[in-house]
């Protein structure tokens, strides 16, 4: 428990946007939002008359775009576990009330969605097996939820915002998971795209790399070879030093040097 321990400083309010730009964010949880819409209005029996759970749509919509980043993973992966005695005795073993609440939200939000968007099985089929066979681990989602809940009041004292999200998806974890099989398609098509957008700005900024640390290059040959026509005066090297102004001009459009001072 001493390196989870140690890791507790990392988990804080904001953990689910990580790096990313506010329009980047913004756009795919947007996406992930409309596909949980689209779900539960195409089945009435998803939604209740007088009941909002608006607040559950946006943290399930920001949880499944967290767990798109890798740097999701490097932070709930250390306390995940399919045992429930290693996670009470973690919990048991730390004072931390903000670390034994996201013990258990993270091995929950690991649950629901592995059963669910993550099901090898289609969600027809997985719907029927789970409620057979997954009831046990149902009921443990469940508990963890509400423990978390629990927790989460207990560090502010008060009814929160995020308790109550918890509380409902504890009362009808049945119904949320029916959501996520409905838009397990949405999501790994989102993955793709993000990943597209994230492999396409990779090579944008390398390319950008590239052209800035080929300036240098250039400019520093364009030094030498204009120190050399003033020296010398050469025809040859004038032609060199015309080349590399014009290569310096076209990656970088905002260089500028007066070619009559060749003359």
């Amino acid at each position: 428990m001493e390196n989870k321990s140690a890791e507790k400083n990392t988990i804080g309010s904001g953990f689910l946007f990580f790096q990313l730009t506010n329009d980047e964010r913004e756009s795919a949880i947007y996406y992930l939002l409309e596909a949980i819409l689209k779900a539960r209005d195409s089945e009435p029996d998803l939604n209740l008359p007088g009941y909002f759970d608006e607040d559950v749509n946006v943290y399930l919509a920001h949880l499944l775009f967290a767990m798109s980043l890798p740097e999701y993973h490097d932070m709930a992966d250390p306390f995940l576990s399919d045992e429930p005695k290693e996670i009470v005795e973690w919990v048991r073993q730390t004072e931390d009330p903000m670390l034994k609440y996201f013990i258990y939200k993270v091995n929950a939000d690991n649950m629901l969605v592995r059963s669910t968007i993550f099901s090898e099985k289609p969600p027809e089929i997985k719907r029927v097996v789970f409620r057979k066979h997954g009831n046990g681990e149902g009921r443990l989602a469940v508990a963890y939820y509400d423990h978390a809940a629990r927790c989460h009041k207990g560090i502010y004292q008060k009814r929160t915002g995020v308790g109550e999200v918890l509380d409902k998806i504890s009362d009808r974890f049945e119904v949320y998971q029916k959501i996520l099989f409905r838009i397990k398609n949405d999501y790994f098509r989102f993955i793709d795209c993000f990943r597209d957008q994230a492999f396409q700005h990779f090579f944008l900024k390398m390319r950008q790399y590239e052209r800035h640390a080929r300036k240098d290059i250039v400019l520093d040959q364009f030094l030498a070879a204009y120190h050399q026509w003033l020296v010398s005066r050469q025809p040859e090297v004038r032609g060199r030093v015309v080349s590399l102004v014009n290569e310096l001009k076209a990656i970088d459009p905002g260089f500028c040097f007066d070619l009559t001072r060749l003359s």
